[in-house]
């Protein structure tokens, strides 16, 4: 074997020793390409970001509804939980453990002439944490689902409001009101503000919807049993309830409320027997989103699938040397979905100085032309950074199946390398 390897070595020197041209340089070309099966959960990117932020605020949970066709998630707020004690005589009314009580002993056995406040939330609101959402998905909105038929297992977004009292007896479920305050939260800023350093927001408040007089049946949510087995079973929003407008953009939403019993009602003593009251919000919340802006794009959380702060291709420097940015003509990458919501969708990619759009069909495909790796080696469009987002048309609907993965990539490049020898 060594004298059959000294021997084409031998071989091989003399060829080149005694040849008339002497090799001055190596060239390499080709389209290596490579394909990999990997499973990467898309849907969980953006419902990570979701649980993160309601997990922050002890008075919201979150419940996964594994029987839908599309992602969907029940989101439980509670307003106001409180137990209280029998009152046995009319003089103690006065001190009640209600927020915002404003019933005096002479209001006891007789008409009411004004309203009276039972429970006073206005002050203190209870926020819907969607703007981590929102911020991915610009011009798009949550569909809504008030106008869907009962059919539709891809219906929108609806939300529910429950009033309850343990005790059956006492009637102020039957004779209370309750009035609702949307607002969209806006965030202000502002550079010299103290708060600010400190790391906290500060918002305006728009109020998007006031509903006065709703009347609730005495019922609560299953809460305790969708906590047990951590889901909701049903294909559909729960059906009892009373249904109120919160128009869901996709930014944080605050929502307030004052208890009140009506002028014209009568309040006696056994109403304030014992027992616990309770106001409860429930959101039925499918990931099913509407384009309403003429440009409306879906943007993925920072560093899903690049480091968001490194060039891609690893230069340290504008007019740093880099191999694979040098040998590397064109690349063209192909990701398959399990269930592609992207069809018929425009795929961007932008970085400083260049710019990459393609329609997606039934995967996501993408070039890095000869031009485009013209446009990036220049010292001026460093670093490259790509910046990947989806856009849509007017209209256009965008549901996040229950099986969202990338399932298959494909890369393929066109390499060109010279070495000279002198």
């Amino acid at each position: 074997m060594r004298k059959s390897a000294a021997f084409l070595f031998l071989f091989l020197f003399l060829q080149v020793f005694f040849a008339c041209q002497i090799p001055t340089a190596i060239e390499i070309k080709g389209t290596p390409s490579i394909r990999f099966a990997e499973e990467v959960d898309i849907g969980k990117m953006f419902t990570d970001l979701l649980k993160d932020a309601i997990n922050k605020d002890e008075k919201l949970t979150i419940i996964p509804c594994p029987e839908t066709e599309i992602i969907t998630y029940l989101i439980h707020a509670e307003l106001f939980n409180k137990e209280f004690e029998a009152v046995e005589h009319e003089d103690d009314i006065g001190y009640l453990d209600f927020p915002g009580m404003e019933l005096l002993p002479g209001d006891i056995g007789v008409e009411l002439i004004t309203d009276k406040i039972l429970i006073d939330g206005s002050e203190d609101r209870m926020t819907l944490p969607l703007s981590e959402i929102g911020s991915l998905l610009e011009g798009f909105v949550f569909c809504d689902g008030y106008n869907d038929d009962d059919d539709d297992k891809d219906g929108g977004y609806k939300t529910k409001l429950y009033f309850s009292n343990t005790n059956t007896n006492s009637g102020l479920i039957e004779k209370s009101r309750v009035k609702i305050k949307i607002e969209e939260m806006e965030e202000i800023e502002e550079e010299d503000d103290e708060n600010s350093e400190n790391g906290e927001k500060k918002y305006k408040y728009n109020i998007i919807n006031d509903i006065n007089n709703i009347q609730i049946l005495n019922h609560c949510s299953d809460i305790e049993k969708w906590k047990e087995h951590n889901e909701y079973d049903g294909e559909f929003c729960p059906s009892d309830g009373v249904e109120i407008d919160v128009p869901i953009t996709g930014k944080d939403i605050a929502i307030s409320f004052i208890v009140y019993i009506p002028a014209g009602e009568t309040i006696n003593l056994n109403d304030f027997d014992e027992g616990n009251m309770n106001v409860e919000v429930v959101i039925w919340l499918p990931f099913k989103f509407i384009a309403i802006g003429e440009k409306a794009e879906l943007s993925f959380p920072d560093g899903s699938f690049f480091n968001s702060d490194d060039d891609l291709f690893g230069r340290e420097e504008p007019d740093s040397e880099n191999l694979i940015a040098d040998i590397i003509e064109s690349i063209s990458v192909d990701v398959t979905f399990e269930n592609n919501p992207f069809n018929g969708a425009e795929l961007v990619i932008s970085s400083k100085g260049v710019t990459i759009q393609n329609p997606i069909n039934d995967t996501l495909s993408f070039t890095i032309t000869e031009d485009n790796m013209k446009k990036i080696n220049e010292p001026a469009n460093w670093p490259f950074i790509p910046d990947i987002k989806i856009g849509f048309k007017q209209g256009d609907t965008l549901s996040f199946p229950k099986k969202f993965n990338a399932i298959e990539f494909a890369f393929k490049a066109k390499v060109r390398y010279r070495k000279d020898f002198f």
